[in-house]
């Protein structure tokens, strides 16, 4: 399938301002403390919510959830789509889509678990022991790896928008809602885990830019509508 120029030169354009922000600029406002300050209790030196029932089953565990759900349905049209006649057309869709899920939630649980970077709970600022490190720094002598960047909780939410790559070409209008969708669904699972202290803004942020990057690529070199299918691509 032949891809627009437009579509490419728009996409890696924003892969690389991104980057080079997050990077460059965003250490220097301060806003991942400022954002996390109001959920973190001086006196008593704990984030209050960390424990809470609500964002324990519901925000962490049953959103998560519910994304694994999505994933396992798609996975069940790529297999039914074998028997039944009417999901045969969507047999390649289902695939990428599944696919894609599971390789941008692979990348950033692998970047996670190399991370030198620790948790805000487990900061010394915040009540932990370990200290906190600039986004490209070596681990310190005797400190252990903090395995908590990027965000792995979000990356599940923003593991959703394989359907906006996964629909663009033949279903435009589901795919661009899919894409606010998945965008949504993971920052709303990233403020969440904020506020329980288990990860600054700046760790979704990059989650949601590894997924994008992967599933970006994963679409440039593996067509989910097939080699031979003629479709007008938009940006």
């Amino acid at each position: 399938m032949k891809q627009s120029q437009g579509f490419f030169w728009v996409n890696l354009s924003l892969l690389v301002l991104i980057a080079g922000f997050m990077m460059f600029f965003y250490p220097l406002t301060g806003w991942d403390q400022v954002l996390i300050a109001p959920y973190y209790s001086k006196a008593a030196q704990i984030f209050p919510l960390r424990n809470s029932a609500f964002m324990q089953n519901f925000m962490h565990t049953g959103l998560k959830d519910v994304t694994i759900v999505v994933a396992l349905l798609v996975l069940a049209v790529f297999l039914f789509s074998f028997k039944v006649t009417r999901l045969a057309p969507y047999r390649r869709q289902a695939a990428w889509i599944f696919v894609g899920m599971v390789l941008a939630a692979s990348a950033v649980s692998v970047l996670k678990q190399g991370s030198v970077h620790a948790c805000p709970w487990d900061l010394v600022q915040y009540g932990g022991t370990l200290p906190w490190l600039p986004l490209f720094a070596g681990l310190p002598v005797g400190i252990a790896p903090g395995h908590c960047f990027p965000a792995g909780h979000a990356s599940a939410g923003f593991g959703l928008m394989a359907f906006y790559f996964g629909l663009r070409d033949k279903q435009p209008f589901y795919a661009r809602a899919a894409l606010c969708f998945g965008l949504t669904l993971g920052f709303v699972m990233g403020w969440g885990q904020m506020m329980r202290g288990a990860h600054f803004l700046s760790h979704t942020i990059w989650s949601a830019w590894v997924v994008w990057m992967v599933l970006f690529f994963l679409y440039l070199f593996w067509s989910p509508v097939g080699a031979k299918t003629k479709v007008q691509i938009q940006v």
